[in-house]
């Protein structure tokens, strides 16, 4: 007779990349991806510089330094450097991208996520019902460093 194993198999990697990528959870596809865009952008900042470029005025380098923000997107959004996965896999471990692990983020976050205070019946239902009070300059206390307020 066989044994029925009920455990279930949280460390168990999924094999697919895009099936892998699924079980990430937002905040950590975006760091990887920002880390990513960082890193071309300063790769292809460089890569000018070591070309020899011409004398550019302020605005073409604003203009510049654009075009190449939109290159460094483009090449994260197709993926084509790779770093991206290294750093998933740094910061965001194989063994976790399952969809228990990725459910139970889910349920921790959103109970983060919750209204910690929520008014109800306040006291004050009118403006005239608080009581205002405003600074008096002239009135400085004795040791010359504080003001006073008083009761409109």
């Amino acid at each position: 007779m066989s044994k029925i194993n009920n455990s279930i198999p949280v460390n168990q990697p999924v094999s697919s990349k895009t099936e892998n990528k699924k079980y990430i959870p937002k905040p950590y596809l975006d760091a990887a991806r920002g880390m990513e865009k960082q890193f071309i952008k300063l790769m292809i900042d460089e890569m000018k510089k070591t070309a020899g470029a011409e004398q550019t005025s302020t605005g073409m380098d604003y203009y510049m330094d654009l075009q190449n923000e939109e290159r460094s997107k483009a090449m994260v959004n197709r993926n084509q450097v790779g770093l991206q996965d290294l750093i998933l896999d740094r910061i965001y471990p194989e063994n976790k991208r399952n969809p228990y692990a990725y459910n139970a983020y889910l349920q921790q976050t959103n109970q983060m996520n919750r209204p910690k205070v929520e008014m109800q019946n306040a006291h004050v239902t009118k403006r005239d019902e608080v009581e205002l009070y405003q600074v008096n300059k002239k009135n400085i206390g004795s040791n010359g460093l504080g003001q006073e307020a008083h009761r409109e």
